[in-house]
């Protein structure tokens, strides 16, 4: 598998993760306890932001993983105040098509 694809199929889920656990969040937190939101309860909603929350953080480790060559070299850059876009970084991180 290309990396470009695996890094579309672990990134667009965390996006979509991302907004569910940040909408109910909110909802939860500014709604009281008998809260319905799109015809679920405030229990439910509960119970859906911590499932993909935690979903959301398996997600979090596998797109670090995928990214901690180009994660490293370009913290490298920074604090030793190369330029961050070097041969170097690229190349842990090569776009294919």
């Amino acid at each position: 598998m290309k990396r470009n694809t695996l890094n579309y199929m672990v990134d667009i889920p965390l996006l979509v993760q991302s907004f569910i656990v940040s909408v109910t969040g909110v909802v939860l937190m500014f709604g009281n306890h008998g809260t319905s939101f799109l015809g679920f309860n405030s229990r439910e909603l509960l119970h859906m932001h911590e499932l993909i929350g935690l979903l959301m953080v398996a997600f979090s480790v596998i797109h670090l993983v995928l990214h901690w060559k180009w994660m490293a070299c370009t913290t490298k850059n920074l604090v030793t105040g190369k330029s961050v876009l070097t041969s170097k970084c690229e190349a842990a991180y090569p776009v294919e098509d």
